[in-house]
């Protein structure tokens, strides 16, 4: 574990070296939510915003690590009917606190060349973004089949009360892709871009409750603001 630390933090460090340009993010968005792996699951909302910091590690490829308040909402069936023989409907989903962290590759739209191997910042990019996360529910609801639970009390391995609740960790894959601006006589930027989530992790704990992982596609605006003055850096772009 201490050799573990040691090389993050050697990373951390060789990183914060490098002479590029550092940012700090303002982001929020929204789009849908699905619960892939449960049939009959029906799409919701899925709402996030948070703050997040970039900083340029090569010519162009961006570090961001972001921590967001993701809420999302969907539906699962209760194979129950109504009196008009309608599927009623669980309301499930979550509040978590995500900590994404994903690594943008940038293809500037333009360049200009101010000195011999030394360019401005590109007024524009287009970028691909990737790269894991990390979320952990504040609070989380799913749907516990009733039938399910008595059918499996009698057996010599029933339910644990324990399991009934939803996972709490979530452990995924993020991926996305956008445009960044940025801004005349400032190295303020603007990014507007879209992003998808996918949880690796089975919401339930209790495979035997069902089967259905965290997933999520959105878009989002994100102010960058710079944390340096440099107007040049060391990268050809």
């Amino acid at each position: 574990m201490k050799k573990l630390l040691f090389v993050l933090l050697s990373v951390a460090f060789s990183v914060a070296s490098v002479q590029g340009q550092n940012w700090l993010t303002l982001k929020g968005g929204g789009g849908l939510a699905l619960f892939p792996g449960y049939s009959g699951s029906q799409s919701g909302i899925s709402i996030n915003s948070g703050l997040g910091y970039k900083h340029q590690i090569s010519k162009r490829m961006i570090l961001e690590g972001d921590i967001l308040l993701d809420t999302r909402a969907y539906q699962v069936p209760t194979n129950v009917f109504d009196a008009d023989n309608n599927m009623i409907y669980f309301d499930a989903g979550g509040t978590y606190i995500q900590v994404p962290l994903t690594v943008h590759y940038n293809a500037p739209f333009r360049k200009k060349e101010l000195v011999p191997y030394v360019v401005g910042q590109p007024n524009s990019a287009f970028f691909v973004e990737g790269g894991p996360y990390v979320s952990y529910g504040l609070s989380v609801s799913s749907f516990a089949d009733p039938v399910v639970v008595a059918t499996w009390a009698a057996a010599d391995d029933p339910i644990a009360e324990s399991n009934l609740t939803p996972r709490a960790l979530d452990v995924g894959i993020t991926a996305g892709f956008g445009v960044n601006f940025g801004f005349s006589e400032t190295l303020n930027r603007l990014s507007i871009g879209a992003r998808a989530n996918y949880g690796l992790l089975n919401v339930y704990k209790d495979n035997r409750l069902g089967s259905g992982n965290n997933m999520s596609a959105v878009g989002y605006i994100a102010f960058d603001f710079a944390l340096t003055k440099r107007r040049h850096i060391k990268y050809r772009w």
